[in-house]
């Protein structure tokens, strides 16, 4: 009975998401774009052990679990640094 058969998409008309298979490791340069910063700050964040990386040869790999857990810190260290000039510019009176 199922055999063939079609069913219809659950939202006809939604926006609908595409789950693709990604490499758990990432180059530098890859992991350079994600963090938008450039290629030789991830290798001296790598020399300096801030991400941990391993060789291929003469290439590095970053696991993207690593990679992502550093952004995500980067992130809201940099918000609470925002969020910290701004109740310090209030207090000031700064915003009147």
């Amino acid at each position: 009975a199922g055999v063939g058969r079609t069913e219809p998409p659950l939202n006809p008309g939604r926006f609908t998401a595409t789950v693709v298979r990604t490499s758990r490791e990432v180059s530098t340069q890859q992991a350079a774009t994600v963090l938008n910063v450039s290629r030789p700050t991830v290798v001296k964040l790598i020399d300096d052990g801030v991400l941990t990386s391993r060789k291929v040869g003469s290439h590095r790999r970053i696991t993207l679990a690593d990679l992502l857990a550093y952004r995500d810190d980067m992130i809201a260290r940099r918000r609470a640094v925002l969020d910290q000039m701004s109740r310090d510019a209030e207090e000031l009176g700064l915003y009147d």
